[in-house]
């Protein structure tokens, strides 16, 4: 128990063993942070590139040499830009906008269900069994033992209904998770950080607490009337958080969170987010007390990137923020060490060994320290390539891919409109000593007259010069490199609007580039499956079957992130579709065709309901039996005119009439 009345000095003498451990524990880990943060040093330098080439800015040192070369052109091509948010439009509209889930909860094809339960399932099975044969005294042994093997496939089909049952049940439950954390959201700020830096987290798995409002009826016992009353309700959930890239620092010798050693996430706290982690469970209250008494402005140190991040942004540099850095940290330590912090272990433990823990640290000292709660002692983050680089950790994203294109264009660009401006009007020379007294060589303007004094009569007193306009040349280089950057990122222009001369100029043609590109960006879609929405899935799975209380979405389930993958092929179905359609269009094959069922499954490949806009088998017969009725009535009535015309009865009687 720290004392906040004796001066800090004597607080540190006067610590016991464990505060001893505190500060060597924290001093660890804060040196390993650093030691992580160096690695990651070179990396981060990219990531502040794609940025600034992201919101088409050049680096400093480019801008620089473009100032002192004077009144040049600093213009910068914003195409980096245009594909980025290309590619994240594509990632989005193939994950979010079929009106399908990204994931699916599918049984095991043998399921193992509660030794219980299926107990309980054959004992009442066999009892039915058995109440038949003692009613049917026709029943002998052979055909007890019949129904007993039958019974026995009729468990399997029961066993397979439960677990599918379960599943779906699960996948409500999941679903109705990920709305309530606004994942959809956090998902696509993570999907942006994945186009522009290569790499995008998100962190799933651990448990927060959702505090829901809600209202509820009372009798006020004052008046008697009827009131309502706003009460709060705690639950715990499972977190789903988007993450900043620049704030985790992984182990630098793992290529993939599988053989990662351990990781660090930087968290930078208002003073009010930093008093409320007293409240937390598992933080040391006294600890975040001591740091908030003995830190009045804080203890955050803006980090270099922390810096460049805000000159991007236009936001002006403060002195001091008055915030709290802490470090959550998810790897594994010494046993030894979790002793020493009273951190329980399981019985018979080798303290010698490293177990996976989490551990929060802030000024060098330890305020949290926990065994890992996440099933597999995995960590609790998700960090996804938007396209993977082998033996590398981070990713490669746009910007990265397309930056000598995007340096090139921009090079081209300013000598292409420096050379127009400099060609645009001729330049003069003028001869001072062969002009008047007065005459001022700077002002140039129509119909301008300059008096000329002595001199050479042959030598000319003005001279004109046209600079030669590189124009073409230039826009060859421009367009080259523009088609560059289409190749090195796989999102061709007219993916985002630019019309081509021939081709995209037709429906089918547009249908058949889009299907084309879908599959270019298939590699993008199966990292996010593999090492995203698998993961974040389970993650959620894992924290249902461990402290979810619904019993029936409990069961031997198997998690299937087929939004992206099964989206694109969806796409790729329905342009063959389109295709297919467009090849039989024609009176030859019109008899070979099943018309409606093909035109139903192009439009369920396009997400529209076939039943809303196709008319049925049924309303097909009753629209030609009213074509058929009205056709003969209209029959009948030029018959009974033309009897009519020829009866001379009829004839004689119009007559009289």
């Amino acid at each position: 128990m720290i004392n906040f009345d004796e001066p800090v000095e004597e607080q540190k003498e006067s610590d016991g063993v464990q505060d001893h451990s505190v500060q060597s524990l924290g001093a660890h880990l804060s040196a390993t942070f650093q030691e992580y943060k160096d690695a990651r040093r070179e990396t981060e330098n990219e990531w502040l590139r794609d940025l600034r080439q992201y919101n088409g800015q050049y680096e400093p040192d480019v801008l620089a040499r473009l100032n002192d070369a004077g009144a040049r052109s600093k213009v910068f091509v914003g195409l980096t830009r245009t594909k980025v948010m290309a590619a994240y439009s594509r990632i989005i509209d193939l994950l979010f906008q079929h009106g399908d889930q990204f994931f699916n909860i599918e049984a095991t094809p043998v399921p193992d269900l509660d030794p219980m339960a299926v107990m309980q399932m054959k004992q009442l099975a066999t009892q039915q069994i058995m109440d038949a044969s003692q009613m049917d005294p026709n029943m002998n042994q052979d055909l007890i033992m019949q129904r007993m093997a039958e019974m026995e496939e009729d468990l399997k089909e029961k066993y397979k209904d439960v677990a599918d049952a379960a599943a779906e049940s699960m996948a409500a439950d999941i679903l109705d998770q990920l709305i309530e954390t606004s994942a959809e959201q956090k998902l696509k700020e993570s999907i942006l950080e994945a186009c522009i830096f290569g790499s995008g987290a998100v962190k799933a798995g651990s448990v927060r607490i959702d505090k829901k409002q809600s209202y509820s009826r009372m009798i006020d016992p004052e008046t008697g009337e009827e009131v309502f009353q706003l009460s709060v309700v705690e639950q715990p959930m499972p977190e789903v958080e988007s993450v900043s890239v620049f704030d985790l620092y992984p182990d630098p010798y793992c290529t993939s969170l599988n053989d990662c050693d351990g990781l660090f996430r930087r968290h930078v706290l208002t003073r009010k987010q930093f008093r409320e982690l007293a409240d937390l469970p598992q933080f040391d209250s006294e600890m975040v007390k001591y740091l908030l008494k003995n830190n009045r402005a804080g203890n955050h140190v803006e980090e270099d990137h922390e810096r460049s991040r805000r000159r991007i942004a236009g936001i002006n540099e403060q002195s001091t923020s008055n915030r709290f850095e802490l470090l959550e940290y998810w790897g594994f330590i010494d046993g030894h060490k979790l002793e020493e912090h009273d951190v329980s272990l399981p019985e018979g433990s080798d303290l010698s060994q490293d177990f996976s823990a989490c551990a929060w640290i802030c000024g060098g000292k330890v305020i949290k320290i926990a065994l890992n709660p996440i099933a597999g002692n995995q960590i609790p983050y998700q960090i996804f390539p938007y396209e993977k680089s082998p033996h590398q950790f981070w990713g490669t994203g746009v910007p990265r891919m397309m930056r000598d294109s995007q340096g090139t264009l921009n090079a081209a660009t300013r000598i292409w409109l420096d050379n127009l401006a400099m060609s645009s009007a001729p330049m003069m020379e003028i001869n001072t000593d062969l002009l008047a007294a007065g005459e001022d060589p700077t002002d140039i303007h129509p119909w301008r007259v300059f008096l000329r004094e002595g001199g050479d009569g042959s030598m000319p007193m003005v001279r004109w010069y046209q600079p030669i306009a590189n124009a073409n040349g230039l826009n060859q280089i421009v367009e080259i490199f523009r088609r560059f950057a289409d190749e090195t990122t796989s999102l061709p222009s007219y993916t985002h609007g630019q019309q081509t001369n021939s081709m995209n100029k037709t429906a089918t043609g547009m249908s058949m580039l889009m299907g084309a590109a879908n599959v270019a960006l298939k590699s993008t879609i199966k990292n996010i499956d593999d090492f995203l929405l698998k993961p974040l899935i389970e993650s959620i799975f894992h924290w249902n079957m461990e402290y979810g209380t619904n019993q029936k979405s409990k069961g031997d389930l198997n998690i299937v992130a087929r939004g992206s993958t099964a989206l694109v092929q969806k796409e790729v179905q329905s342009q063959r579709l389109l295709q297919f359609l467009s090849l039989v269009s024609n009176d030859q094959d019109t008899n070979l065709i099943d018309r409606q069922q093909l035109i139903r499954e192009v439009a369920k490949s396009m997400d529209i309901d076939p039943d809303g806009i196709i008319k049925t088998e049924e309303q097909l017969q009753f629209e030609q039996q009213q074509l058929q009725q009205q056709q003969l009535a209209m029959q009948q009535a030029e018959m009974q005119q033309q009897s009519g015309a020829s009866d001379p009865q009829a004839l004689a009687s119009a007559g009289m009439g």
